[in-house]
């Protein structure tokens, strides 16, 4: 090699992969100079590292088609046994579909600043239907992440009355995966559909926020258990009239077919259909799914139960029912909590329903039971008809649809609509109250208009007595005359299930007598049984 200074050399305007470069690599005390070429130069330097996707020729200007560089690179991630590729801060333009197949890649991007337009950070954009932008499929994609990027979809639909979004399917797709696939702090800017994952297990999304149109986030076929956490759905793109109602008539915030112990937890949900859609498919619906806290804010429904055989517990829920810019008044046929199917089983800590036209709860099918514990409903019966702020349907020949309240309820601004509805043989009970360390309890039942509620005996023993009793010298007073049954001798009741219990009964002509029974044998009062 010459002693030409390097100064002195010409410059390499347009360096290929294939130009030669000198190095002076260290081998022990003595210095070698060396030649390597631009690739292995860059190969040597970026082993094992992050790739970008602007060395795989993405323009990152939001007008070319990124899509087949962004396929090349993770291409490349594949060959080279995954890896993290980066986005810089920039809007790339996706019109053709990637997908990482068997291979753990993820895509890292440099954050974004919410708003209704592309801005700083990284953007996907996308303006073409017809096809999934990214789609993570494989056993290999397991431990593959989308982080810290926005997407935005383009509309161009007026804003008036006859609002719809243009027909985008999901963005991101999660299939076949059999488990985890991460997102994390990812914003959804406009977007018809956003994440939809089927047979993958252990899906994961913390911090997701946008606004979405017809479906915020799928889940099918997830036998493994799914965390959904910090969940925000709201107006960034746009707050118009029209457009937000339009969500509240089609937007389902989260929907959930078969998921195994689903996690649900810090939700919110503004202008929408549904927050929280328990809906069904050919593999089942959702069992034994735990909602921490939920927050549905202009929905129809908070949470909306449509799948047969859905079981699971609300910790905190907060639904308000309001439409739109429509001056205080509910949204048509809103009600916090709806079970359409049947035989749910479902526990809720805490609920608190505000604005629904008729009833706060609805409980629809046969052989549903829901068990409250504390329920506040405000403001239902805006129609004035006489709607009940719980309303449980008639199962007919079914199994009886149930309601247990562990408190009270709070019932207010109901246009004195009542607490449960008349006309059905559903049950509504209150307070079922037993100390500790006992078999037996108090149970106290509710009952619709035009019905008496009732004190009953319940517990774990074949036959329960009920028995009242005063403090010291008190007495038991009865505010009404007190009714006795009365049975013919042919149809007397078993006397041991009815201890200590007084009826009447006739004794020929029309004629009827007192009756005791001392658990083992009716008898009159001289002592003498009854025949």
């Amino acid at each position: 090699m010459s002693d030409t200074k390097i100064t002195a050399l010409p410059a390499a305007t347009t360096p290929t992969e294939a130009d030669l470069l000198p190095i002076v690599q260290g081998i022990g005390n003595v210095p070698v100079t060396r030649r390597t070429s631009l690739a292995g130069l860059r190969a040597g330097l970026l082993a094992d590292r992050p790739v970008h996707v602007r060395d795989f020729g993405a323009a990152g200007n939001g007008v070319a088609d990124d899509g087949p560089a962004i396929q090349a690179a993770i291409d490349a991630l594949a060959a080279a046994g995954g890896g993290t590729l980066l986005f810089g801060p920039r809007h790339y333009r996706i019109a053709s579909p990637v997908v990482i197949n068997d291979v753990s890649v993820v895509l890292q991007g440099a954050g974004y600043t919410e708003g209704p337009d592309a801005a700083d950070g990284t953007w996907i954009l996308l303006d073409t239907t017809g096809f999934t932008p990214f789609t993570f499929t494989g056993l290999g994609a397991r431990g593959s992440a989308v982080r810290d990027l926005a997407v935005r979809q383009t509309h161009t639909a007026a804003q008036d009355p006859s609002w719809a979004p243009t027909d985008y399917p999901f963005v991101f797709r999660v299939v076949d995966c059999y488990g985890a696939v991460d997102f994390e702090n990812v914003f959804l800017c406009a977007v018809n559909r956003g994440i939809f994952c089927d047979n993958s297990g252990r899906l994961n999304i913390q911090r997701l926020r946008g606004q979405v149109f017809t479906v915020g986030v799928e889940v099918d076929r997830c036998y493994d258990v799914a965390r959904l956490q910090h969940v925000h759905f709201w107006p960034f793109w746009t707050g118009d009239t029209d457009v937000l109602r339009w969500q509240q008539a089609n937007t389902d915030c989260l929907v959930l077919r078969r998921c195994d112990g689903v996690f649900l937890d810090d939700i919110f949900g503004l202008a929408c259909r549904s927050v929280v859609r328990l809906a069904s498919s050919a593999a089942g619906v959702t069992t034994k799914f735990y909602l921490g806290k939920g927050y549905a804010d202009f929905a129809k429904y908070g949470v909306w139960v449509e799948g047969d055989g859905v079981t699971g517990q609300i910790a905190c829920l907060t639904t308000q029912g309001e439409l739109i810019n429509g001056a205080g008044a509910p949204l048509a046929g809103s009600s916090g909590l709806r079970l359409d199917g049947s035989n749910a089983q479902i526990q809720v800590g805490n609920l608190r329903v505000e604005a629904c036209e008729s009833h706060a709860i609805r409980i629809g099918g046969q052989g549903n039971r829901l068990d409250v514990f504390a329920l506040r409903c405000e403001r239902f019966n805006t129609l004035n008809d006489g709607s009940a702020a719980l309303h449980i349907a008639d199962s007919g020949a079914g199994t009886a649809n149930q309601v247990f309240l562990g408190t009270p309820p709070v019932v207010a601004n109901g246009n004195g609509g009542p607490l449960v509805n008349t006309g059905t043989n559903g049950k509504a009970s209150q307070a079922a109250v037993a100390p500790a360390g006992t078999a037996n309890a108090v149970q106290i039942n509710g009952a619709a208009a035009g019905s008496a509620p009732g004190i009953a005996a319940t517990g774990t023993d074949a036959n329960v007595s009920l028995s009242l009793a005063a403090k010291g010298g008190g007495a038991i007073l009865a505010g009404a005359p007190i009714q006795i049954p009365s049975y013919a001798v042919g149809a007397l009741p078993t006397a041991a299930g009815f201890p200590r219990c007084l009826i009447y009964v006739a004794n020929g002509a029309g004629n009827r007598r007192l009756a005791v029974s001392d658990g083992t044998t009716w008898r009159w009062p001289d002592g003498t049984v009854v025949s």
